[in-house]
């Protein structure tokens, strides 16, 4: 038989589809008696204050001011608009070498920049973006097989990791091509996994529901087994001619002697390696810059991947099967259920989506806690780190809370490891503990646990392995809460001193201090540093600590243009303050998870909606996941010409 050569080749051939940094002065005050801003106004405002640095083809930090002459381009060029804005906002800009910026006058453009901006994207109205064609990530290969066969195997261990792309996220169109490692790998996994599941009598009763007998041909019984196989394995049912295929390699596989039950695990495994398996595939709009809406069967499979990593459920398939998941009222009952029902364990989906949007997932991989410095730590209290994150979102979203209470809550997920851990007092907490992480209301004691900057998954994440880091920390909080991008530091800046005498004189603030009197370090560390220091009561590992090796620790800072962050409690204020930033960075991160894609333009005016109806519903977690799951880019498709 040539099935294992010709699948091969077939994959070898195929590939998937494939995506601010501004730096903007404004040192010129406005005049005592501003005028009511408008386009105009902030216009004039522009040229004064920015002209010598951002016109012309010389440019400073790649921004020019000639994307913000025409009011109609706030929404094509909606992105150097909210960087202009991000600035402003937070003091960056201008300098504080240069002159000082009105209070009132930097407010104004502020708010005006905000409200125009977002007036202009919705104008433009919600985009459909392209349908979706992309591979498998290896964890929902790894799913998928699981739960298309019933069988608790791990059928991705061998294959290759999958990197990052899009927002972030591994399951990204972008990244998820094939290769001829893959095509190798895919065949081994499906022979393996196939031969488990013939010796696995449930999964084997399960694949072969159909047997033979003198009311039911062997032919017949092998197509009806064949037909559910493939229609759960692409998710849709599966064409005559597919079918046919399928059917030729049972037959085949009879005529060279394999009795019935092998012949019809052998026709699977073509199914397994099949495109249509191992990729996600849409059908394309017949006509460019049509927007059409999803299929019944893509609409399930994007909501099955999106919420569990895996395939559609049977009653997902039933609902697809009947055409009523292109109605938006059940496409969100569909989504409730499960959020509710895979809710009380780990979430493969969300697991994936809290560990890299965070970064904790690399904590026991490629992050390691130094083994000498904390002889007593296990693999176990390493988990228990990794883990804490992911059940605090997962239960945020099945209980319906606040998305703010990422930022900060009376209650958090622990177990006897991380009590241990962070050096609690159980008594002082209500309920027993155990191995298990769960949800406990936090005294006012230890409320600083609450929200992802309590917890020493993020610290460690944030740190080096033998101490903590503000630097680190401070780009940390930009980044992954309220998505301020930086720029790379410049060449040749000398390290900090990390010799024992040194550390046991002055504290790492102390000694940060004078790395950034380099004035090639100041603008960034001015900006990251302060949010970093209101953090470092933290240890590398999250311990609370009131001072290091070189003395008390002072977590107070200010940020530019004065803002005071008094430690965590403070940073935990600052970020409340600023939650429509972080909650507009928390709507693209899932929407791109969601969408597994980059955004793009076109779809700002979606984000900018669900931000709106966030704000509308109490920001409740359950109301993001809505938003997606019914917005134009989740239930349509679109290609550009």
């Amino acid at each position: 038989m040539q099935l294992h050569s010709q699948l091969c080749a077939r994959l070898v051939r195929l590939a998937a589809f494939g995506a601010m940094s501004v730096a903007v002065c404004m040192a010129q005050a406005f005049a005592d008696e501003a005028p009511k801003m408008d386009f105009v106004v902030a216009q004039k405002m522009l040229e004064v204050s920015c002209a010598d640095c951002h016109s012309g083809e010389e440019r400073e930090g790649g921004f020019t001011l000639s994307k913000l002459t025409d009011s109609g381009a706030m929404g094509t060029h909606y992105d150097e608009w909210m960087n202009l804005r991000q600035r402003l906002a937070d003091h960056s800009m201008p300098p504080d070498d240069a002159e000082p910026m009105d209070a009132d006058a930097r407010l104004k453009l502020v708010d005006w920049i905000k409200q125009a901006t977002r007036d202009a994207v919705r104008q433009q109205g919600e985009l459909a973006g392209p349908p979706m064609f992309r591979r498998m990530a290896v964890h929902e290969y790894s799913n998928t097989i699981r739960d298309l066969l019933g069988a608790h195997f791990d059928a991705g261990n061998g294959l290759p990791q999958d990197s990052a792309g899009g927002e972030g996220f591994n399951n990204a169109a972008e990244t998820l091509i094939i290769s001829p490692i893959h095509a190798e790998k895919y065949v081994d996994a499906a022979v393996t996994a196939l031969d488990y599941a013939a010796h696995d009598s449930s999964s084997r009763k399960r694949l072969l529901r159909e047997r033979p007998s003198d009311k039911l041909p062997e032919q017949e019984a092998a197509k009806r087994n064949l037909r559910e196989f493939a229609n759960r394995a692409f998710r849709r049912p599966a064409t005559e001619d597919e079918l046919a295929a399928i059917l030729k390699t049972y037959d085949e596989a009879r005529a060279d002697g394999l009795d019935f039950d092998a012949a019809c695990f052998y026709a699977m495994r073509g199914v397994l390696i099949s495109p249509n398996f191992l990729f996600l595939i849409e059908d394309a709009p017949s006509e460019p810059n049509k927007t059409v809406p999803l299929t019944n069967h893509e609409l399930a499979t994007r909501l099955s991947y999106f919420l569990w990593a895996t395939m559609p459920d049977r009653q997902l398939r039933e609902a697809a099967d009947a055409g009523k998941l292109q109605d938006p009222e059940e496409l969100k009952r569909q989504a409730i259920r499960m959020i509710k029902e895979r809710g009380t364990n780990l979430n493969d989906s969300l697991t994936q989506f809290v560990g890299q949007w965070l970064g904790t997932a690399d904590l026991g991989n490629t992050k390691k806690v130094d083994p000498e410095l904390h002889r007593w730590m296990k693999d176990q209290h390493v988990a228990s780190l990794r883990d804490q994150p992911v059940y605090v979102f997962e239960s945020m979203l099945r209980e319906n809370d606040s998305l703010l209470s990422l930022i900060d809550a009376d209650w958090t997920f622990l177990n006897a490891e991380l009590c241990d851990m962070y050096q609690l007092d159980r008594k002082k907490i209500e309920g027993e503990f155990n191995q298990r992480l769960q949800r406990y209301k936090l005294p006012e004691e230890y409320r600083y646990r609450g929200g992802v900057l309590g917890e020493g998954g993020v610290m460690a994440i944030a740190s080096y392995p033998r101490r903590s880091s503000p630097v680190l920390r401070g780009v940390w909080v930009l980044d992954k809460m309220l998505g301020v991008e930086l720029p790379p530091p410049p060449a040749n800046v000398p390290p900090l001193e990390e010799s024992k005498e040194v550390a046991e004189k002055q504290t790492l603030r102390a000694r940060l201090q004078q790395h950034r009197e380099n004035p090639a370090c100041a603008t960034c560390h001015n900006r990251i540093d302060p949010i970093g220091f209101a953090l470092e009561n933290f240890n590398e590992i999250g311990r609370w600590r009131d001072s290091d090796s070189g003395g008390k620790i002072d977590p107070v800072a200010v940020l530019p243009g004065g803002v005071k962050i008094d430690g965590q409690a403070g940073l935990k204020k600052y970020l409340l303050d600023n939650k429509e930033q972080f909650v507009r960075h928390l709507t693209q991160k899932m929407l791109g998870y969601a969408l597994a894609r980059g955004l793009a333009s076109n779809d700002v005016a979606t984000v900018e909606a669900i931000v709106e109806r966030l704000q509308n519903n109490d920001y409740r977690s359950q109301e993001l996941v809505l938003a997606i799951v019914t917005s134009e880019p989740f239930r349509h498709k679109r290609i550009s010409q």
